[in-house]
C-alpha cells in the first residue's frame, strides 16, 4: 500500500550503482593513473516550493542539488595520495599526509617535468579512507600516486583553526610551493566578506581538467595547468 510521506517523517532509499571511469571528460575521469572523481553518484532531484527539479549535469554550467550529510569510504592502493571533500577520519592516513607535507616542504628544487606522466607501481596492499561531512551539497575526490603534499593552517576571527592543504605533481611544482598560502588567504578573505568558513579543512589539488581551468567543491578546489604564479593565485581566489 502506497502512503504519502508526512511532514517530519523520513524515508530511506538505497540505490546501488556502478560507474566506469572514462578518460578525462569534463571534470570526471582519469589521465593515466591519475583520477578526478566528480559527478560520480546518483543525485536525487531537489524538491522545494516550486516542485521537483530534475536537473542532470550536462557540462553546460551549474545545477541545482540538495544538501545533506556525506559518509564516504574509498578503497584504493595504499600509495595513492587522496584529496577529497569531507573530514578525513583515519588517524594513520592523517599522520602519513603530515609526513609527506614535511618532506615536500624540504624540497628546494623539484625534478624537472619532461611532459611525461610516469607513475610508480601501485602498492599491492590497499587502504580504506573514511570521510564525513555534514551540510554540504556535493562530494568530489582526486587521487594520484605522484602528488607532493603541503600543509598549513589559518586562524579565523572566532579563533577556530582551518587546515589548508595543497596536493600537486612535479608539473608546475615550483608554482605550487606557495599554494597553502593562497588557500589560507582565500579562506580568510571570504570569511571576512561572506561569513566564517564552516568546514575544518580546505584544499587545492592540481589535476587534469577537460572543462575550464578549475572547479570548486566542498572542502576542495581542483586547478588545472596555470602557467604562472599569478594565474595560480588568481585561480584559487576567483
Amino acid at each position: 500500500m502506497v502512503e504519502p510521506l508526512k511532514s517530519g517523517e523520513t524515508l530511506s532509499v538505497q540505490s546501488p550503482f556502478r560507474v566506469k571511469i572514462p578518460h578525462s571528460f569534463s571534470r570526471l575521469g582519469h589521465v593515466g593513473q591519475s583520477y578526478q572523481i566528480t559527478q560520480w553518484y546518483p543525485k536525487p532531484a531537489v524538491y522545494d516550493a516550486q516542485g521537483w527539479h530534475p536537473m542532470p549535469y550536462l557540462d553546460q554550467g551549474e545545477f541545482y542539488s540538495e544538501y545533506g550529510s556525506f559518509d564516504v569510504r574509498i578503497t584504493l592502493p595504499s600509495n595513492y595520495v587522496v584529496g577529497a571533500t569531507g573530514d578525513l577520519q583515519n588517524p594513520e592516513e592523517q599522520a602519513w599526509l603530515g609526513e609527506l607535507a614535511q618532506r615536500t616542504a624540504q624540497i628546494d628544487q623539484f625534478p624537472t617535468y619532461e611532459g611525461k606522466d610516469v607513475f610508480p607501481p601501485s602498492s599491492a596492499g590497499t587502504k580504506t579512507l573514511h570521510y564525513h561531512q555534514d551540510n554540504i551539497h556535493d562530494f568530489a575526490w582526486f587521487a594520484d600516486k605522484r602528488f607532493n603534499v603541503l600543509r598549513d593552517e589559518v586562524m579565523l576571527e572566532s579563533g577556530r583553526k582551518v587546515a589548508v592543504w595543497a596536493m600537486f605533481s612535479n608539473e608546475e611544482a615550483q608554482l605550487w610551493k606557495r599554494a597553502p598560502e593562497y588557500v589560507g588567504k582565500a579562506v580568510l578573505h571570504y570569511s571576512r566578506l561572506v561569513g566564517e568558513y564552516p568546514l575544518p579543512t580546505s584544499a587545492a589539488v592540481q589535476s587534469a581538467l577537460s572543462a575550464g581551468a578549475g572547479m570548486e567543491y566542498p572542502n576542495i578546489t581542483v586547478i588545472g595547468k596555470s602557467g604562472n604564479a599569478l594565474a595560480l593565485r588568481s585561480g584559487y581566489l576567483a
